[in-house]
Parts: C-alpha cells; sequence; structure tokens
C-alpha cells in the first residue's frame, strides 16, 4: 500500500488536502450508496459507477484504459488516480479482469473510484469555504497521505460492504447522523457561503430604491 502511494505522490505532487473522519468516511459511503441507486443492499458496481455515475456529476472527470505492453509503472500499480487531472489511469488486463468478475481487480478499480469520489466531495467542500482545492493539495504531507490512503481504503470497503454502513445503528441513528446532520451542515455552510452577498445584493436593491425616490 505505501508503494502504490509513494507511486502516487511522484505522479501527481500531491493529494486531497482534507481527511475526513470516521463518521464522515461512513456518511460519505451512505450517501454515494444513495446517489448511485445502490442503497443498502444492492452490489456496488466500481466499473459501472466509473463509466456512466461520476461523469453526471463531474464534467472535468476522466478514466482512461492504458494497454498492458504501453503501461510505464510497475506491474503491482495496476491503476491509480490522479487528483490533478482528475483522472484514472486502469492497465488494461486489470480492467478486462475486472469486467469478468475478478474480485480482486474490482477493489483495486473501487480504491481509485473511492479517490475520485473524496476529490470531488472535498473539491465541493472548499468550494463552500471559498478556498481553492488545487492550492490546498499542495500542502499535503507523508502523514496526511498515509491517513488519506487510510481513508481511501475505509470508503472502499463500506461501498462493497453496505452492511458495515449501518452496523450497531438503529433507524433513528442511521437518520440523525446521516440525513438530518449533514442537510443542517450543508445549509450553514451554503448561507456562510452565499448569505453575504446575497446581504450586499439586498443592500445594493435598497439604496438603488432610495435613490429612485429621492430623484422622483
Amino acid at each position: 500500500l505505501m508503494e502504490v502511494c509513494q507511486n502516487e505522490v511522484e505522479n501527481e505532487h500531491c493529494a486531497p488536502a482534507l481527511v475526513l473522519s470516521k463518521e464522515g468516511t461512513s456518511c460519505l459511503a451512505f450517501w454515494v450508496r444513495i446517489i448511485c441507486g445502490y442503497g443498502l443492499d444492492k452490489k456496488f458496481d466500481p466499473i459501472f459507477v466509473m463509466e456512466n455515475i461520476i461523469p453526471r456529476f463531474d464534467p472535468s472527470y476522466n478514466f482512461v484504459i492504458v494497454d498492458k505492453d504501453c503501461w510505464p509503472y510497475e506491474e503491482f500499480i495496476p491503476a491509480f488516480y490522479s487528483p490533478m487531472d482528475n483522472t484514472i489511469v486502469i492497465r488494461s488486463d486489470t480492467y478486462d479482469k475486472a469486467l469478468n468478475g475478478d474480485l480482486m481487480e474490482q477493489i483495486n478499480i473501487a480504491h481509485e473510484v473511492s479517490h475520485c469520489i473524496q476529490s470531488i466531495f472535498l473539491r465541493f467542500l472548499h468550494a463552500l469555504k471559498c478556498v481553492d482545492f488545487k492550492t490546498e493539495l499542495c500542502k499535503i504531507d507523508s502523514e496526511q497521505m498515509t491517513r488519506h490512503e487510510e481513508q481511501t481504503d475505509a470508503l472502499t470497503s463500506l461501498l462493497l460492504s453496505p452492511n458495515q454502513v449501518v452496523a450497531g445503528k438503529s433507524e433513528d441513528e442511521v437518520f440523525t447522523e446521516y440525513i438530518f446532520n449533514p442537510v443542517m451542515t450543508f445549509c450553514v455552510g451554503l448561507i456562510k457561503r452565499f448569505g453575504p452577498k446575497f446581504l450586499d445584493k439586498l443592500k445594493t436593491l435598497q439604496l438603488l430604491e432610495d435613490a429612485n425616490q429621492n430623484a422622483s
């Protein structure tokens, strides 16, 4: 894992600058499964998500299948995700085996899909905070990179094993932790992000109205 991690650092120059909490990772897995149409009872298909779901939400995203004979990396690296290019790159034999049901290769691809999903989510969080995501990417250190890889492994496991997402939680806890709290946090983020601009716009409109009344 660390060798693959190091390869991603060398080829991508940096990695997502935020690391989610354990609860945040579980919540993200819950929403990803819901949005992708798998709920908590259907098998997660990383290839279908990579090819059909992610492009609907992120027009800058891309995936590339590289012929095995042209693969420039070591054999133990079957795929990787580049956050700076927002691209999943997969060796052709890995892709073909995954299509034919090879569980290990499906897990490899699911891992890179998880990287991409995290990138989309973290870019969204940065946008709410008015922070440039790619600038923050380059502040990553080795400890954060290790934590990020551990987080990616955890997210991959949750996506592939949905029973883990709600294990030990009551229906009320699932609703509160995965639906109510995130929605409220999202609303607060929107207010903080756009509220001041909205108030400034209202003040400008009021000043224009006052000026028009004074002129008449």
